[in-house]
């Protein structure tokens, strides 16, 4: 009887933990058991210590292991279809400190100072918080190669993108961005104000060569 109600109730839901069965099973140490014979029955999944899932999906989980958390950089790309490859993890940001899980795949959680630009988008009926196709190019930066997100960058929120780097205000990351914004064929003449004149790798993941862009301040 618990097992039916228990499947009606949290099949609908992406997560579920022992206080959400407890609602329906008062006594604890019954609910418990109960939820260990849907596991070992394969019926739910054991995602840590106290969380399931009906689902077999680690970008439907992710968020909800570690809050407030928001799905970014090639993960997001690849959701909004602006990249080609597609992640074998799943990429995450949070306000709280870098740690990693996994479920299906690896899920990473990377500490982010810049806890912004994301929205809620629909994912298998459910909505989930998943960065803008311009925050994700900015967080995918010291990520993931350069070379994986550079056709990412057709088709975007010029706007958006340079609001997004005025905020954050690092110079770093302004240079990387600009110069690649620059190489798609767009005017970005407002960001040069934000830049120094230190030079820095290009792409922070890369052997650093000898061809400097003087514009930008980046090494190629």
């Amino acid at each position: 009887m618990y097992e039916t109600e228990i499947t009606q109730r949290f099949s609908k839901t992406p997560v579920f933990d022992l206080g959400d069965v407890n609602q329906i099973i008062p006594n604890k140490l019954y609910a418990k058991k109960v939820i260990s014979n849907l596991v070992k029955e394969r019926k739910i999944k054991k995602i840590r210590k106290g969380l399931y899932t009906f689902h077999n999906d680690a970008f439907l989980i992710a968020t909800f292991l570690t809050k407030p958390s928001y799905i970014s950089s090639v993960s997001a790309l690849s959701y909004h279809r602006k990249i080609t490859q597609i992640p074998k993890e799943v990429f995450c940001f949070t306000s709280k400190p870098t740690r990693n899980y996994f479920f299906v795949e690896k899920i990473n959680f990377y500490n982010t100072k810049f806890f912004f630009g994301f929205e809620l988008k629909k994912y298998l009926n459910f909505e989930i918080p998943i960065a803008t196709p311009e925050k994700a190019l900015i967080d995918s930066i010291g990520k993931v190669p350069v070379s994986i997100i550079e056709e990412g960058f057709e088709n975007l929120n010029l706007n958006r993108m340079i609001l997004y780097l005025k905020k954050i205000n690092k110079s770093s990351v302004t240079k990387r961005i600009g110069y690649l914004l620059e190489l798609n064929g767009y005017d970005v003449a407002p960001l040069k104000k934000l830049i120094d004149n230190k030079y820095i790798p290009f792409d922070p993941l890369a052997k650093t060569g000898k061809e400097k862009n003087t514009k930008w301040k980046v090494i190629l």
